[in-house]
């Protein structure tokens, strides 16, 4: 009565399959807190109007693409490109030689965040509410 169990397809489900040639340029930016670090530059370091500034600066690029995010004035809904020489905070060990460049989106005025990307999700790392994260 044995028989072959068939080995599931890993890209495929019932319901979904997995693409493997993604744009994730042409997909708006998923903001993650998952990699936050505490200390002075954290969510919880915030005053109620820096927090409550986050909250609508994500909501204004909620239909935003990638591709139109890159191409924004950095002091707008766009980014810039920070080195990671120029982070003054300890990074995070899981951040690896890889990543040469962290991205800095404005939240509040000209306060960014700072993080990084994979694929469509930017991973929010420092918020540099007071302007000391890096040389501005």
């Amino acid at each position: 009565m044995a028989g072959k169990i068939k080995k599931p397809d890993a890209l495929k489900g019932k319901r979904i399959a997995i693409s493997e040639n993604v744009n994730y340029d042409a997909m708006p930016p998923i903001f993650s807190l998952e990699r936050l670090q505490p200390g002075d530059y954290c969510l919880s370091s915030m005053d109620q109007e820096n927090k409550s500034q986050f909250a609508e600066a994500i909501f204004r690029r909620k239909s935003l693409k990638w591709s139109e995010v890159k191409n924004i004035g950095r002091h707008g809904l766009g980014l810039e490109k920070i080195p990671k020489h120029a982070i003054k905070a300890p990074l995070p060990s899981f951040i690896k030689d890889d990543i040469e460049d962290f991205f800095a989106f404005r939240f509040n005025g000209k306060r960014p965040m700072v993080g990084y990307r994979v694929n469509n999700i930017f991973y929010v790392l420092w918020f540099d509410h007071n302007f000391t994260l890096y040389k501005h």
